[in-house]
């Protein structure tokens, strides 16, 4: 029962964003290239040309392997050209993205790309991790002070969809921590991370469950204090990956397999930089916050990351390509008997790794 409800959920989620995504309300990168451009998977795999791909990104630091790539033109001179890049408000969006058709690869959550492979019947592969870690639950200490508080009458909680990774977390939360499930779930309002953070910080709710970066710049305003980390809930959880379509690994696996190492040298030189990494991944996240106002509607929000949120931020991350089929399958496992899908499968189904 509770697996065909956030099913459903799910499925009218991605027509609804569909539906936005036509009709414009995508986040669109700045700077990039919006010409048409003809399809990845349809050019010569033995062309001299380089090869021109659409990438979906999600709102936060989790695409800061991307961003750095990009601002260090990690991508020169390797035969690929990024064409297009779109960013989301959530998970969910780029979920759409992929059912859309839209997009060549994509770096996004472990549980949304997992929702989205079985549930959502999307041809998708794992080929490279980003990064571990990276939420956390932030509260209002005026209010909050201990988990139990979350129970209390007239608290709210908001927390992203159901399906996406912060969802995933708090019903780990609750379930590792013996709190009352009925309570804390009447008590928890849906929105994407940038809506919660206006949300926090507006007085309309106490609690945010959100990924980084929000939840490190949320955390920084009066009152109020970071809870919980993810590291709290389950340690060393793998964040995000780097995902590409099956037509793409299928007909280009020389490009899939620059992109992976891509990725890595670029976690690596981040690695080796923060101050660096912090300051681009600051200067994309700001370049791009006016469309989050745009799309929630709240021009006067200020979402600005200085350098110093971004570095604290990337701080509660860890950076690194390496990913295991083991920590897929424990993931996969654990959202099949927690009822998010709809079976359970073998994650190399999903995964195309070395």
């Amino acid at each position: 029962m509770f697996s065909s409800k956030i099913y459903s959920v799910f499925k009218k989620t991605i027509f609804l964003s569909i539906f936005v995504l036509i009709a414009g309300n995508a986040l669109t990168g700045c700077s990039q290239s919006t010409a048409p451009k003809e399809s990845a998977s349809a050019q010569n795999a033995t062309s001299e040309k380089d090869i021109s791909l659409d990438v979906a990104v999600e709102y936060t630091d989790h695409a800061a392997a991307f961003y750095y790539a990009q601002g260090k033109n990690l991508f020169s001179g390797t035969g690929i050209k990024i064409n297009d890049v779109k960013v989301y408000a959530s998970g969910v969006g780029v979920a759409a993205a992929f059912t859309k058709g839209g997009f060549d690869v994509s770096y996004m959550c472990l549980v949304p790309a997992i929702f989205t492979y079985a549930n959502g019947g999307v041809p998708i592969k794992i080929i490279a991790g980003t990064h571990k870690n990276g939420y956390g639950l932030i509260v209002n200490s005026a209010k909050i002070q201990e988990l139990s508080d979350l129970e209390k009458t007239g608290i709210k909680i908001a927390n992203g969809p159901e399906g996406t990774s912060t969802d995933f977390l708090q019903k780990l939360l609750i379930e590792n921590k013996n709190i009352d499930s009925e309570k804390i779930m009447s008590n928890t309002v849906r929105m994407n991370a940038a809506k919660q953070l206006m949300a926090l910080r507006s007085g309309k709710v106490d609690a945010i469950f959100v990924p980084e970066h929000f939840a490190t710049l949320a955390a920084s305003f009066p009152s109020m204090k970071m809870l919980l980390k993810s590291t709290d809930i389950w340690p060393d959880m793998q964040g995000s990956v780097l995902v590409v379509t099956e037509e793409l690994l299928k007909n280009q696996p020389e490009t899939v397999e620059k992109l992976k190492e891509i990725n890595k040298n670029s976690i690596q030189l981040m690695n080796e930089n923060p101050q660096a990494a912090a300051e681009i991944v600051a200067q994309n996240l700001n370049i791009n916050q006016m469309m989050v106002k745009e799309e929630t509607q709240s021009p006067e929000a200020n979402l600005e990351v200085t350098s110093e949120i971004a570095a604290a931020s990337m701080n509660n991350l860890i950076m690194t390509p390496e990913i295991s089929i083991e920590e897929v399958q424990a993931v996969i496992d654990k959202m099949y008997a927690m009822g998010y899908l709809t079976k359970s499968f073998d994650a190399k189904e999903i995964m195309a790794v070395d």
